[in-house]
């Protein structure tokens, strides 16, 4: 129960930062924002930085940490702030055919999939 409680609270302070980032960036810059997703760009970057530096500095011969730093940082602050950071992490730790498949999948099969609920949830036009 406790890593469950872990990963809950860095998820929650990774949306609240995704969240703050995105507002930020659309603050910032208003009219560029209004024609390109910035903000899910930059989060999903950030995060990739983020969990590709954490997972290295955890992994580090002599660096002593618990799981729960791990579930806290990694799964749930950068789970929380963008799975892509969990997508790109994960890819990059199997072989390259495996990854390949993974990164062709997740692309086609997330773009497909996300059209057909589109598709789904829009009523035909009568």
């Amino acid at each position: 129960m406790k890593l469950l409680l872990l990963v809950v609270l860095g998820g929650g302070i990774g949306a609240g930062l995704r969240y703050g980032l995105d507002r930020l960036l659309i603050g910032l810059w208003p009219e560029t924002a209004a024609g390109f997703p910035w903000g899910t760009l930059t989060v999903n970057l950030v995060g990739c930085l983020a969990a590709g530096l954490l997972f290295g500095c955890l992994g580090r011969e002599g660096v002593k940490y618990g799981p729960e730093l791990k579930l806290l940082l990694i799964t749930g602050l950068c789970g929380g702030l963008t799975t892509f950071s969990a997508f790109a992490l994960q890819t990059l730790q199997v072989a390259p055919g495996k990854a390949a498949i993974n990164v062709a999948a997740s692309l086609i099969g997330g773009m497909t999939l996300a059209w057909v609920g589109l598709w789904v949830a829009t009523p035909a036009a009568s």
